[in-house]
């Protein structure tokens, strides 16, 4: 074998041709076109759900956004829905004007500061005042400021600044969440120029020592923010008590059926999961379920269910009914004198209005006992879908039998009887 028979890779490549190295092109080569069409394109995988305006995610759940937004980039009044995407196009039906952000924050009236910002200040000056801690030595300097300020509007007008901007940014504050939020801006604003700014403008002539004055103005912080709390829980807690008297016995009867049925169809869905996600859930919806053997003031309402079970139907909670007559009592403050269409009846608006609402929050907080809040709001998600589904089957129903109804009853009628009838009275 001579040295020739190899290729001097050396030299030019002009000794060999390139189609002998590809070889000859064939019907079963992989790049034929007939190999090829034979092939599915690909699709393109377009997300459905809630992308964040800020870093572009698409979150699958409304809790997920409202989660998100608020912890990543500190937004907490952003509405999930306004944001929702379907195979990565913006749903039209989603966008709002501010007119219609109006008109939806008019419906849903929340306690606002100015309505109990007067009864907590005075409530916390009285409680300094009678406090024995700061009267163990007889009257301590910290009462007296509190008695020489009860009748100053300047002071009361300081105090109320502070809080306006960081209680109006998230007036609801029945979860520890919230609060959380609220506490951390809170203890910014005590390390604020704002407060030396205050006391020097409104403590530094009333002729005690500044470190007595500023003593005080952080005890009134303190003691003014569990005021507020306590006067909102009252207040909502009036609101929807007024709102509930709406409600007929029997609208009633058929909420407590519904709650059973909704612990049965989240039982059954939350069976087929698998692992510690299972556990979660069915824990979860265990917390639903009555365990008193005894009658309570909803007893009443089990009526409809006791009549129609055969072994077989759940019994709710107390907290779990009133959670879901809840639901109820805020669908329709919100939809009011609306005239009924696919539009007013967004799941994913009405839900997250549900979601908002005061009671709802502090209703679930008193069912989910121990179980943190990131877990549990996907129950509470899920539970509010299944209860909206339900109502709006049910109201689309009701007004397909009263058109039909009508139709009926506008109708005239061609029978002999009627013309002979008709003929006899004319």
């Amino acid at each position: 074998m001579s040295k020739s028979d190899f290729l001097s890779w050396d030299d030019d490549l002009d000794d060999f041709e390139l189609a002998y190295l590809l070889g000859d092109y064939t019907d079963t080569d992989t790049n034929a076109d007939s190999v090829s069409a034979c092939k599915k394109p690909k699709k393109d995988i377009q997300c459905s759900g809630y992308m964040c305006p800020d870093c572009k995610k698409v979150l699958k759940t409304i809790s997920g956004f409202r989660g998100h937004t608020a912890k990543q980039h500190g937004k907490s009044n952003l509405k999930a829905f306004q944001h929702r995407i379907q195979n990565g196009e913006v749903l039209q039906d989603q966008i709002t004007t501010p007119q219609s952000d109006k008109s939806q924050q008019s419906t849903m009236t929340a306690v606002t500061l100015d309505s109990i910002f007067q009864s907590a200040y005075n409530n916390t000056l009285i409680c300094i005042e009678e406090d024995p801690m700061y009267n163990i030595f007889g009257e301590s300097t910290i009462v007296q400021i509190a008695k020489s300020i009860s009748d100053s509007v300047e002071v009361k007008t300081f105090f109320y600044d502070l809080f306006r901007e960081i209680f109006n940014s998230n007036p609801n504050l029945s979860l520890n969440h919230d609060r959380e939020l609220f506490f951390t801006k809170f203890h910014a604003l005590r390390l604020s120029s704002s407060i030396d700014k205050g006391y020097t403008d409104h403590f530094s002539q009333n002729g005690f020592t500044p470190l007595d004055n500023k003593n005080f103005i952080q005890i009134v912080m303190l003691e003014l923010i569990n005021q507020l709390l306590s006067q909102q829980t009252i207040q909502e807690q009036k609101s929807s008590d007024i709102n509930h008297s709406e409600l007929s016995e029997n609208d009633q009867n058929i909420l407590y059926y519904i709650c059973g049925y909704i612990i049965r169809a989240c039982e059954k869905r939350y069976s087929k999961l698998k692992g510690d996600l299972r556990s979660m859930k069915i824990n979860c919806i265990e917390q639903v379920k009555s365990t008193s053997t005894t009658n309570s003031f909803v007893s009443k309402y089990n009526k409809w269910t006791e009549k129609n079970d055969r072994g077989g139907l759940i019994m709710p909670s107390d907290n779990f009914y009133l959670l879901t007559r809840e639901f109820e009592t805020v669908v329709r403050k919100h939809l009011g004198d609306q005239e009924l269409n696919a539009k007013s009846l967004l799941h994913d608006k009405l839900k997250e209005l549900i979601m908002e609402s005061f009671m709802v929050k502090y209703y679930s907080e008193q069912i989910f006992v121990g179980i943190d809040y990131d877990d549990y709001v996907l129950i509470l998600e899920d539970i509010i879908h299944l209860f909206l589904t339900i109502r709006g089957f049910s109201t689309a129903k009701v007004i397909r039998n009263k058109m039909i109804k009508d139709k009926v009853t506008s109708k005239k009628s061609l029978s002999l009887r009627q013309v002979l009838k008709e003929k006899h009275n004319n």
